[in-house]
């Protein structure tokens, strides 16, 4: 005998599969979730009738898949799914490990984008985390939405400036294109980031949106935090603490800096579900390309064309009125 909240969640889920089954992105395994999670997603439900935040985001990440048109863009839609409702929700957490982790319910991603960079292409001389201490904004990034046919990129519903740096490669994600990337690397006392594990720690703030800052973000400000290390000589490792999919692990492999403020990298990762791949250039202090130097702009063009990147073409970022 089902108890009535069984019951609640069974219907819902009845309702969810039928709105929102046949779409032309990747979709969860319902019956699958049903047979292996039947008690996360009990909770899930009940948590969300008392107001947690579980339900809806499930609902907003299935949106994400019916609305993709075959361009791969479902898993960035989810990702911002995941980090502003999920994020806040121990039931969503716990139901996610089990249908993602533990008993493949969730569908796999096809890649976002190439991973472009080896450690072996990142520069020697930055060898230590301290070079690195601070605040630094992206400028200009490499996963700016482009694919390859061509189809608009609209973050949020708003149009945005068509940008290709890579082509024939594609990139839906838009990741790199965010307003408000903020990285600041800082020493960790061990208890004041959730789940330190490292001396260093990168505190990450964004939103969902692009093309420029506050006014431009289409989420409120979303903020994350990753263990950070130098697992080789320009090259930055990310094992983010906070992630409702782990391990989300990223390899940030600086290509090019010439001077201590400015650097340009490449960055490639992945969650359980999918490889999402990048690049960002990045100013300390600095919220704009207008206040980059030319002589280091001249490197960096040169820089990213070795690696098949159109400098010209990479999604600027204003970060205007960013926190």
């Amino acid at each position: 005998m089902q108890t009535a909240q069984e019951q609640k969640a069974v219907a819902l889920l009845k309702d969810f599969e039928k709105e929102f089954s046949g779409g032309p992105g990747p979709q969860p395994n319902i019956p699958c979730m049903v047979r292996y999670c039947f008690k996360e997603l009990v909770e899930c439900v009940g948590s969300s009738l008392g107001g947690e935040d579980c339900y809806k985001s499930l609902r907003c990440s299935q949106k994400c898949g019916d609305a993709d048109g075959g361009e791969n863009r479902a898993p960035g839609c989810a990702y911002l799914c995941e980090m502003t409702l999920g994020y806040k929700s121990p039931h969503y957490n716990k139901l996610i490990e089990c249908a993602g982790i533990q008993h493949k319910c969730l569908p796999i991603y096809p890649d976002d984008g190439d991973c472009l960079a080896t450690d072996a292409d990142a520069v020697q001389n930055i060898t230590s985390l301290d070079q690195l201490e601070g605040d630094w904004w992206v400028v200009k990034g490499i996963n700016c939405g482009q694919v390859k046919d061509g189809t608009p990129f609209k973050p949020g519903g708003k149009d945005v400036p068509s940008l290709n740096p890579t082509p024939g490669r594609a990139y839906p994600g838009g990741y790199d294109w965010y307003p408000c990337q903020h990285e600041r690397f800082l020493k960790s006392s061990g208890h004041d980031y959730p789940n330190p594990t490292t001396p260093w720690v990168n505190n990450i703030t964004y939103c969902g949106g692009a093309n420029g800052g506050m006014q431009n973000c289409s989420t409120d400000i979303i903020d994350t935090v990753a263990n950070v290390t130098m697992c080789a000589p320009g090259v930055v490792c990310h094992n983010y603490t906070d992630s409702p999919l782990k391990p989300q692990f990223e390899h940030w492999r600086i290509i090019s800096a010439p001077h201590p403020d400015w650097v340009a990298s490449i960055w490639c990762g992945g969650t359980p579900l999918v490889t999402y791949n990048g690049g960002i250039t990045l100013g300390r202090n600095h919220r704009t390309l207008d206040e980059m130097p030319k002589w280091v702009e001249e490197l960096f063009i040169a820089a990213y064309k070795k690696h098949g990147v159109d400098w010209h073409e990479m999604c600027p970022s204003t970060n205007e009125g960013c926190p």
